[in-house]
């Protein structure tokens, strides 16, 4: 019998506890174009699922916004949204 360790999911708190932080790095991701949030997890070494979580707090203060349609595997490109870019000019 074989047994496989699975990697131990944070907590919802602790998530969010780095959502401050974890914002302005995906805002700096955004700045250089669009971009999946599998792809965003892959630059920042944090796993889709806590990504998804700060982004969608982003999109929920409108500091993102998805564009185009989904993609192959079902996701979403962001970017940062028009108002944001201009108060950051």
């Amino acid at each position: 019998m074989s047994t496989t360790l699975k990697p131990k999911l944070r907590d919802m708190l602790d998530i969010a506890q780095d959502e401050m932080v974890m914002r302005d790095r995906i805002a700096d991701i955004l700045e250089e174009g669009p971009k999946t949030i599998p792809e965003i997890a892959e630059v920042i070494g944090y796993s889709p699922r806590e990504v998804a979580v700060w982004l969608f707090g982003m999109r929920r203060y409108g500091r993102v916004e998805e564009i185009g349609r989904v993609d192959e595997d079902g996701y979403f490109q962001y970017e940062l949204s028009k108002r944001h870019q201009s108060a950051a000019a």
